[in-house]
């Protein structure tokens, strides 16, 4: 990872975050122009430098450049959901202005702010994780962002793969595995498969009967369509592994289109604060 940052980072930059800490433990860094520059360790920001190190437009430009390859309109779709993916599973928010067509976001330009999220794959010590992994059924991962679902996904992947579990990984946003040069910078296990950059609508439609897997395992749950191909696939006797934005319980259930979530899932675990699992339901007894 240090290999891949001292590549996608100006030199100024990537020399005064190793000055300051060690690479392996950052977990973000925004850059946000003409403004200081911040980073995070276990979720927790810093502002870097004691000489008030101040991100510049040839510093977004230059990650901007290295992230695309130097060919931007290359990845004109991915800027338009707002993240380009870079290699070992870095993903690297960015926004500013939008450029309208026919009424439609046609492309960003003058790219003003990014958000740096580096993975890591993080060994966790809860005897609760541990028995949902040992009895496995479906089972959903809530938290509001940044809070570690999906440090929490990539250690379940592994335990499960570990298990001999065939463990399919939707990553359409290249950060859950980490694929670089076709290989795993994270090691997610041995009956670990994971695809790439494909719609996960589509993945979900095609993985299912090619690749015969027992689990399927995706991030950032969004929408009804989505949530429909999962109860497809539960159906179809594959179970999920998955993450989801909410704050508690009860929004979920309130609401239309997640409380499909609750009804074909069995344990729901729920982080509150950086790292901190606050509980793990099962939903068949809790929720009846």
């Amino acid at each position: 990872m240090e290999r891949l940052l001292s590549t996608l980072l100006p030199l100024a930059l990537y020399n005064e975050l190793i000055g300051e800490c060690r690479l392996n433990e950052i977990t973000e860094i925004r850059l946000r122009l003409q403004r200081p520059v911040y980073y995070a360790i276990q979720g927790r920001y810093r502002r870097l430098g004691k000489s008030d190190f101040i991100a510049t437009q040839s510093d977004l430009a230059h990650v901007l450049s290295a992230a695309t390859k130097s060919s931007m309109y290359a990845y004109n779709s991915n800027l338009i959901d707002g993240y380009i993916s870079y290699d070992g599973g870095i993903r690297i928010g960015l926004s500013g202005e939008g450029v309208l067509k026919n009424g439609a976001l046609a492309t960003v330009k003058n790219i003003s702010s990014l958000c740096i999220r580096i993975p890591h794959y993080v060994e966790i010590k809860d005897p609760r994780i541990d028995s949902v992994v040992n009895r496995f059924d479906n089972t959903l991962i809530m938290s509001k962002p940044g809070y570690g679902k999906t440090t929490l996904l990539r250690y379940m992947i592994k335990s499960l793969s570990d298990k001999g579990y065939n463990v399919l990984v939707l990553d359409e946003r290249g950060e859950l595995g980490g694929i670089y040069d076709a290989e795993q910078a994270i090691n997610l296990g041995d009956c670990t498969d994971i695809v790439l950059g494909i719609p996960k609508i589509k993945a979900y439609e095609s993985q299912v009967r090619s690749m015969r897997p027992d689990i399927i395992a995706t991030d950032e749950i969004f929408g009804e369509r989505e949530i429909d191909c999962i109860a497809d696939c539960i159906r179809c006797g594959v179970k999920v592994l998955a993450t989801v934005h909410a704050d508690n319980v009860a929004k979920l259930k309130n609401s239309r289109v997640y409380s499909k979530l609750l009804d074909n899932v069995r344990y729901l675990i729920t982080i509150i604060g950086i790292g901190n699992i606050s509980e793990v339901s099962d939903l068949r007894k809790d929720y009846a």
